[in-house]
């Protein structure tokens, strides 16, 4: 997933939107709730016009406290100062901000050995966002948009399994977020479609957690 922050939450939620229609997980937010926001699912940071922090630098080394390995970039208005480049892993201005600024904090994953943003692989499941559709294996899944944003979600998070709220805030367009009742119907839908295709329902509702995806190593362990 992809940590969006700004110091404007409207733009921090459009830019999100932005990759969600890429089919990438990401999250948008302000400096204040990014700092109790940011864990071990997300992969990578991006911050938009580092010049509206009092102390960017700071901030910066705040999010690396809570996640050290994670790389940060950067959006400016204009040309970055030179100082930026000791602080952020890249910076982009804004006329890079298309599917080409996806690729670049993919490519720089890539040459530095890190998991990239867009990735969602999980026992046979490939809902990857270069991928065309989501396939179990080699078969292809009659899944909608929205369900396939669900299963990227599951993945990503797995093997914790997570709260209908968590669904909708993570795997859903702020502006298109349905009542937190109907991921019980998506879920539903989503398996039955998983049994028509390769035989047998993958996701289970563990009481008292939430959704987890059945692998063969979350059965196992649950067994024990």
């Amino acid at each position: 997933m992809l940590l969006i922050i700004s110091q404007n939450k409207k733009m921090a939620r459009g830019i999100s939107e932005a990759f969600h229609y890429m089919s990438i997980l990401s999250y948008g937010t302000t400096p204040h709730e990014a700092l109790s926001e940011i864990s071990g699912i997300y992969r990578a940071v991006l911050i938009i016009n580092p010049s509206a922090f009092p102390d960017i630098n700071d901030y910066v080394a705040r999010i690396k406290t809570y996640k050290g390995d994670i790389p940060v970039f950067a959006i400016t208005d204009s040309a970055a100062p030179t100082v930026y480049s000791d602080i952020f892993d890249a910076v982009f201005d804004n006329a890079q901000f298309t599917p080409a600024l996806a690729q670049k904090i993919i490519d720089f994953a890539n040459k530095n050995n890190l998991a990239r943003i867009g990735d969602y692989y999980l026992g046979g499941f490939d809902a990857c966002s270069n991928t065309l559709g989501v396939h179990y294996f080699h078969t292809p899944l009659s899944l909608t948009k929205t369900e396939a944003m669900i299963l990227r979600y599951l993945i990503r998070s797995y093997s914790v399994p997570q709260k209908a709220d968590n669904i909708l805030k993570y795997a859903f367009k702020p502006s298109r977020s349905p009542e937190a009742t109907s991921i019980r119907t998506h879920l539903s839908l989503m398996n039955k479609k998983l049994e028509q295709c390769i035989g047998r329902r993958m996701i289970s509702l563990e009481p008292n957690k939430g959704y987890v995806i059945l692998t063969p190593e979350y059965i196992k362990n649950r067994a024990l």
